[in-house]
């Protein structure tokens, strides 16, 4: 995949597309790209492109919000940089998303003063609309707590905890106690630390053949109960970030139905991919947390289908090739996901829940979470031909990195390319 900026390149045409017009509808269209990136008008008679491209009926879809974004930068740069991540938001048709970094905790307003500035300064941010948690605790910790009410005031949309476990119940309560002064949601991974222990895999049949130390399903239930507790308790909204088994999905559930402001994701892969997928040993299947069974992505995709399932998450990790290339146990988990997700999972997502509820799933509710602008009057827009197959290899990737459980596979759509802040991406 290449990017041309319409500045600089050629004016174009593309023909023969099926534009989304709510709902489970589509128009025909064609769209016009003048030189400098512009969209034309259909009644501008004078435009004349110099390339014309054929999309055989392609759709053009509202341009995607992510939630679950760590680019790594500025702690681990020689893995992936901000460029990186922004290159891979364009390439996979993404105006926005929600930005924590496991290794840059913002846990004061310096911090969060100097990333928004640094993502403002990134050659290709060009408009991205990027939104920041901030820290509830200094370094993701569970000695002291940041300080959230300079955090909301410098621009933090909510409070995360980096994707580590739930802290202890103390410190829980008076995390949510002073944050709740600013209003803002609160974010957890629902992980017990000491029920996770040294495990890396989902607790069942397969972890038993293979001899691996599983996570079982209670150190994510018995986290998200205790949450679910204490936001009762103080009345502050929270989102679960990644849910993995059906369990906690009827937490949830009972939740709202007590009057507890509860959202939550899953992620792109805990939905496609199950704990099967480790017979291969191979370590592009190592994600935390941990894929589950199949009963447990089933049960996902039904909270897709009810409403409870908020958004789908896309849980970016970037992860050396070094530090994969060894024993499963050993590696570093992780997966890169925003080039190829729309692809991976639109067929078989409007197959279960039709093609608004996708939409819903992918960017409008993302995007409502974090009170970003919604992707709407398609200013920004993908294009995906969702019957033509695409392979997955390592230059569909942005940086140098490339772990992904898809890698080599081939993937039921193809995305032919994206209009974001006025630059075109094929």
């Amino acid at each position: 995949m290449k990017t041309l900026n319409s500045a600089k390149g050629a004016s174009r045409v593309l023909k023969n597309l099926k534009l989304w017009n709510k709902g489970e509808d589509f128009v025909d269209t064609d769209i016009r790209i003048d030189a400098e990136g512009k969209l034309v008008s259909k009644e501008e008679k004078d435009f004349k492109p110099d390339q014309e491209i054929d999309c055989n009926g392609a759709l053009v879809l509202p341009a995607l919000f992510g939630l679950g974004l760590d680019f790594m930068e500025p702690l681990r740069d020689d893995v992936y940089t901000f460029k990186n991540g922004l290159d891979a938001m364009r390439r996979g048709g993404f105006y926005g998303g929600l930005y924590e970094s496991a290794a840059n905790p913002i846990d004061d307003a310096d911090k969060m003063v100097a990333m928004k500035l640094r993502f403002g300064n990134c050659g290709k941010n060009d408009g991205m609309d990027i939104k920041f948690l901030g820290a509830y605790s200094k370094g993701f910790g569970s000695d002291s707590l940041a300080e959230m009410l300079d955090l909301a005031d410098a621009g933090a949309v909510g409070f995360g905890d980096g994707g580590a476990s739930i802290p202890h119940s103390r410190f829980l309560r008076l995390a949510m106690e002073y944050g709740k002064m600013t209003g803002k949601r609160f974010f957890f991974q629902p992980m017990d630390k000491t029920l996770r222990h040294s495990g890396c895999v989902h607790e069942g049949a397969y972890s038993d053949m293979l001899g691996m130390k599983g996570i079982p399903r209670i150190a994510e239930t018995i986290a998200a109960y205790t949450v679910l507790e204490t936001a009762r308790f103080l009345q502050v909204p929270v989102h679960f970030k990644q849910v993995t088994c059906g369990e906690t999905l009827d937490l949830i559930r009972n939740a709202r139905k007590q009057g507890i402001d509860v959202t939550c994701d899953v992620g792109l892969y805990h939905l496609l991919l199950d704990d099967s997928s480790l017979e291969t040993l191979d370590s592009a299947f190592h994600l935390i947390p941990p894929l589950r069974s199949a009963d447990d992505s089933e049960a996902l995709w039904k909270g897709l289908e009810d409403g409870t399932v908020t958004a789908i998450s896309m849980n970016l990790t970037p992860v050396l090739r070094q530090d994969t290339e060894v024993n499963f146990e050993d590696s570093i988990p992780g997966a890169l996901s925003l080039e190829i997700a729309l692809p991976a999972i639109w067929k078989k997502l409007c197959a279960r829940v039709g093609v608004a509820r996708a939409l819903e799933l992918l960017a409008f509710a993302p995007a409502r979470l974090v009170g970003a602008r919604l992707p709407e009057n398609f200013e920004n827009f993908v294009v995906i031909d969702p019957d033509k197959p695409s392979k997955v290899t390592e230059k569909v990737f942005a940086g140098h990195v490339c772990n992904s459980p898809f890698l080599g596979k081939e993937l039921p759509s193809s995305v032919l390319g994206t209009y974001i802040n006025g630059v075109w991406t094929e």
